[in-house]
């Protein structure tokens, strides 16, 4: 080598290594810069994948999902090979060779990064480095965002063995449609876990996460297609699947559709009552922490409830007439383009709770056609549009339709219901109703229904409605009275009361429902016919500031209720949701104690671990629950309390079956069981209400408009809320023995004459048995009925009730 030449060479290598030292010293540089700000990868280890909330029903079903993501965490060995297969020949073929950065890939980046001044275009990189993107770095495409997940790939590869990224991988990668992760796009886009689809739809899925929003095969089903035939291609090349299987699948349709997360129960109301409750417990972070909580709700129960309120809500709006058509559109005259105006007329009204707008396209003399939303045209029968009688007001309604057009025009767009025998016209029913159902010796809601329609009314009636009770309210009064020494045969008098007061500018007279009075009346027969100038009568003679003192005792906030005769009547000021009702009834179902309505039992981590366990008070008085925590058990259920004498609740019980058996709700009978009991409420036109229950389940339900209206004269607690409570507890106590209660000791039994209250003589004919307290068996024949001067055998008329 001439001496030119070796000059030369040696500034060639000199050079070089300066070159190979900067770039190292750059490198080093960059590496010390860069390395603070990414996380450890031991982290990757214990990463967290955002999951969202779950709420389950006490049998395990599905009642609801929250959060902004689809997760369905999947273990490595329960995705199939294929599927394996299409992301790694795809995505990172040399996998399992390097190290986390793949050179080869890496040369083609920097390429990219020269070509675009400092942007990268490809974004090729290895499935470890994309896990670090989607884990824990940011989307845009730059040089040092670029480097950082480098060096965390680096990282994560030291740290986890080749299976535990993958598996993380599949489940952190966004698909589209909120999914992310391989299991939660496979019910996505297929409704079926990632074991039951084909190569096809594997290869589908492999190909999404390359553009998760513009190409899923939703949002942009050609690039879809198109990218899913590249994966299916590269599966060929590297021998993952066989010439026929290429064949069949690049040949395959498009067969993805978006698939909801299934509900196993429909449940919103509960659900919501949940998310509250979590939400205050455990902040944001419960929806995306992968919590599970199981609630005390029962399937069947629900489901149950959400039928019986939807048909009760259903059969008072078609007996209060027809509001008309929903809207009204102008058919084309062209035959050829009606199925199109019809579609378009109903896109913004969806099938919805069992019923299906139509338009009516042709009207008979004695039937009208309407077109589905499927292009399909069905005839309504007379016998299936008579019903609809025009709506004037809540007691008025106009003449029965005698043809087609006096109740629907062409074009009217009208609700539809598919029932055995034919379609029916229909309508959408504004009034609410609601039911909730609880175990009364625990407290644990087992059904509850907040409205008739949660996607249209979150408002959730059955916890938040605080409604005049009505009726429903004078067991507690007749409570009262019998532990001041009233006794269920105490004779009162039903008549006309007067009250004068200075301060009123015209007297108050109270009267019964129909103005009708039955003269001399005992307690008994008065709550079962829910007399009311009985029941002032019994507030009078215990006076209203006791009977509010009293009251408290079935968990009542009395801080509104009237100190006068509405006291009486459960109106005025009062203000009683139906879980306080429900509450207050399970006292005189389970003999006396005062339980806590509870639906939340327990909660889970992402792991599996409880977080929270439910530990509400139980109705007892001898039970494992008062042993246990004697012994010190941590864990030993909680007594509820006794708030009430189990004698009277034995008497107060025995009075409200007389209610089914013989009173207000004696339809109730149809139930075919002796065990029942409960009081309808009527208030004002406003509101009705029937609480009832056996001795395992007590029940209230409620019906009224959310707004206060009035629901028409000729409702009553007996003909709206009693038929919603029968249809429940006639599937809810299928199987379920009827009890008997014992009498407890101190309560007597004695005949008394039913005409006068009076103990009965020996050789008495109609003489009935009555249960007392033994304090309080009656002895003599009272002077005369309370409530009657003993001068003048006219009304009192009473200025001070207290």
């Amino acid at each position: 080598m001439n001496p030119r030449s070796r000059t030369r060479y040696v500034s060639i290598m000199w050079w070089g290594w300066t070159a190979v030292c900067g770039a190292v010293l750059s490198l080093a540089g960059v590496f010390l810069y860069l390395n603070p700000q990414i996380p450890s990868a031991e982290t990757y280890r214990h990463v967290r994948i955002e999951t969202p909330l779950r709420i389950f029903a006490d049998g395990g079903q599905l009642m609801a999902e929250f959060g902004e993501r689809r997760v369905i965490p999947v273990k490595l060995a329960d995705v199939p090979p294929a599927f394996i297969h299409a992301v790694i020949d795809t995505e990172d073929k040399r996998f399992y060779s390097h190290s986390g950065v793949d050179l080869i890939s890496l040369v083609n980046d920097a390429i990219d990064l020269m070509l675009n001044r400092g942007e990268i275009k490809s974004g090729a990189s290895t499935l470890t480095m994309q896990l670090a993107k989607y884990v824990s770095l940011s989307p845009e495409q730059t040089f040092f965002r670029k480097f950082k997940q480098m060096l965390l790939a680096l990282k994560i590869e030291r740290e986890l063995t080749k299976d535990e990224i993958l598996e993380l991988y599949f489940n952190a990668v966004p698909f589209g449609k909120r999914a992310y992760g391989a299991q939660a796009a496979a019910f996505t886009y297929y409704g079926r876990p990632l074991m039951e689809l084909d190569i096809a739809q594997l290869a589908m899925l492999a190909g999404i996460p390359q553009a998760p929003t513009a190409g899923n095969p939703i949002n942009g089903p050609e690039r879809a297609m198109k990218r899913r035939n590249l994966v299916l291609s590269r599966m060929l090349e590297q021998g993952s699947i066989t010439q026929e299987q290429y064949d069949i699948a690049s040949n395959s349709p498009n067969t993805a559709t978006v698939h909801d997360r299934d509900l196993d129960i429909a449940a919103p109301y509960a659900a919501e009552w949940v998310r509250q409750q979590l939400f205050a417990k455990y902040g944001g972070d419960v929806y995306s922490s992968g919590y599970e909580a199981t609630t005390t709700i029962d399937a069947r129960l629900q489901d149950v409830a959400t039928k019986a309120v939807r048909d009760g809500v259903f059969r008072y709006d078609r007996r209060h007439g027809y509001r008309g058509p929903v809207a009204h559109v102008d058919l084309p005259s062209d035959p050829s383009s009606l199925r199109i105006a019809v579609q378009q007329a109903l896109v913004p009204y969806p099938p919805h709770v069992g019923l299906e707008a139509a338009v009516a396209v042709a009207t008979g003399v004695d039937s009208f056609t309407a077109m589905r939303a499927n292009g399909e045209a069905v005839v309504i029968k007379s016998d299936f549009y008579k019903w609809a009688r025009r709506f004037v007001d809540q007691n008025t309604r106009g003449d029965v339709p005698t043809k087609a057009t006096d109740v629907v025009a062409t074009g009217d767009v009208v609700w539809l219901k598919q029932l055995t025998d034919g379609w029916a016209l229909w309508q959408m029913p504004d009034i609410q109703a609601t039911i909730i159902a609880m175990n009364p010796t625990t407290g644990a809601v087992k059904a509850i229904v907040g409205g008739f329609d949660f996607s249209a009314n979150q408002y959730n009636h059955a916890l938040q409605a605080a409604r005049q009770p009505g009726s429903g309210f004078k067991p507690f009064l007749y409570s009262a009275a019998i532990d001041a020494g009233v006794t269920p045969a105490t004779i009162f008098m039903d008549a006309p009361l007067v009250f004068e007061d200075e301060n009123l500018e015209t007297t108050y007279r109270p009267k019964n429902d129909g103005s009708r009075y039955n003269g001399p009346t005992r307690l008994r027969e008065a709550l079962y016919r829910s007399i009311n100038l009985v029941s002032i009568r019994v507030l009078l003679q215990v006076g209203a500031g006791d009977v509010i003192d009293y009251v408290k005792r079935f968990g009542f906030d009395t801080t509104d209720f009237p100190r006068n005769t509405q006291l009486a009547i459960g109106g005025g000021t009062m203000g009683i949701t139906p879980i306080q009702m429900v509450r207050a009834y399970a006292t005189f179902a389970n003999g006396g104690f005062l339980v806590e309505p509870n639906i939340l039992k327990e909660v889970r981590d992402m792991s599996g671990t409880t977080i929270y366990k439910a530990n509400y008070p139980i109705a007892c008085d001898t039970c494992a629950a008062k042993e246990q925590a004697a012994r010190g058990d941590a864990d030993a259920p909680i007594a509820a309390p006794r708030v009430l004498d189990e004698r009277n609740a034995f008497i107060m019980n025995s009075m409200l079956q007389d209610v089914i058996k013989r009173g207000t709700a004696i339809r109730a009978k149809d139930l075919n069981r002796s065990d029942l009991a409960g009081k309808t409420g009527t208030t004002n036109e406003a509101d009705t209400w029937f609480n009832g229950y056996q001795k395992t389940l007590v029940a209230t339900v409620w019906v009224g408009f959310s707004d206060h209206r009035p629901v028409g004269d000729n409702e009553y607690g007996s003909n709206s809320p009693l038929p919603i409570w029968m249809d429940f507890m006639k599937v809810a106590l299928q199987g379920v023995p009827e009890e008997t209660r014992e009498q407890p000791p101190g309560v007597v039994t004695m005949r008394i004459d039913p005409k006068t209250g009076d103990p009965a003589s020996p050789d008495e004919q109609n003489a009935i048995f009555e249960y007392f307290l033994a304090e309080h068996v009656p002895t003599n024949r009272p002077a005369n009925p309370v409530g009657v001067d003993a001068d003048a055998k006219e009304p009192v008329k009473p200025i001070d009730i207290f």
